[in-house]
């Protein structure tokens, strides 16, 4: 009887600690002076722009706690140190204090990949030559923020540039290119744009994109 009592004590034991290890990390949304804050480690957490997206979500860390009801698990990022990057179950990134999020320029893209804006996991073309992308991300980088215009679009893709130095985050944007060329004010900012939809910032740019993907 004394030896069937500590075998059930100790698979009571053994179940409890699997479920501690089980839950990983808790960081809660809200508290502290970020985002989030994971309150065992003292790890203030900020939610990234949604034009940063996880590029895969590996190894489950625990969960991030919105409000009683709601909480979504978070993932290790690839190739990223996971205290200080991680994403959650919808590719949400959040960095840790103390990092500094990349512009497009600082990530060196070295690939475009583009997606049908309705359904952005499917690619439909890429671009990987380094002269094309270095001017891409420089008419973005350089050139200033136009108002939206309510314009039919003639395309419109999802564009996610890819880093080496970034492995586990994409730079997400959206692509537009118009039938005609878009004027303000008598200033002709051309056709094609590239659009942060976070941050509302609509950037003309040249027509490197609508030549390299030879678009009718």
């Amino acid at each position: 009887m004394k030896t069937m009592t500590k075998i059930i004590s100790l698979l009571c034991l053994i179940a409890t600690l699997l479920a501690f290890s089980g839950c990983g990390v808790t960081i809660h949304e809200g508290v502290g002076e970020g985002d989030a804050l994971d309150k065992s480690s003292g790890t203030t957490w900020y939610h990234a722009s949604t034009c940063y997206e996880a590029v895969e979500l590996e190894k489950k860390l625990g969960k991030l706690v919105v409000t009683d009801k709601q909480s979504y698990e978070i993932y290790k990022l690839p190739n990223m140190d996971p205290d200080l990057w991680i994403g959650t179950e919808d590719k949400n990134v959040l960095y840790a204090e103390g990092v500094t999020l990349p512009t497009l320029a600082d990530m060196k893209p070295t690939l475009l990949n583009f997606h049908a804006d309705s359904s952005a996991d499917k690619k439909l073309y890429s671009i990987d030559e380094t002269d094309l992308l270095a001017a891409i991300v420089a008419d973005y980088s350089e050139n200033e923020s136009v108002p939206y215009p309510s314009i039919t679009p003639h395309h419109t893709y999802r564009v996610r540039f890819v880093s080496d130095l970034y492995p586990g985050i994409y730079y997400a944007l959206t692509y537009i290119e118009y039938n005609t060329d878009y004027v303000v004010n008598d200033q002709n900012y051309g056709k094609y744009f590239l659009y942060d939809r976070f941050d509302q910032k609509f950037i003309p740019v040249g027509d490197e994109i609508h030549t390299a993907l030879g678009i009718e």
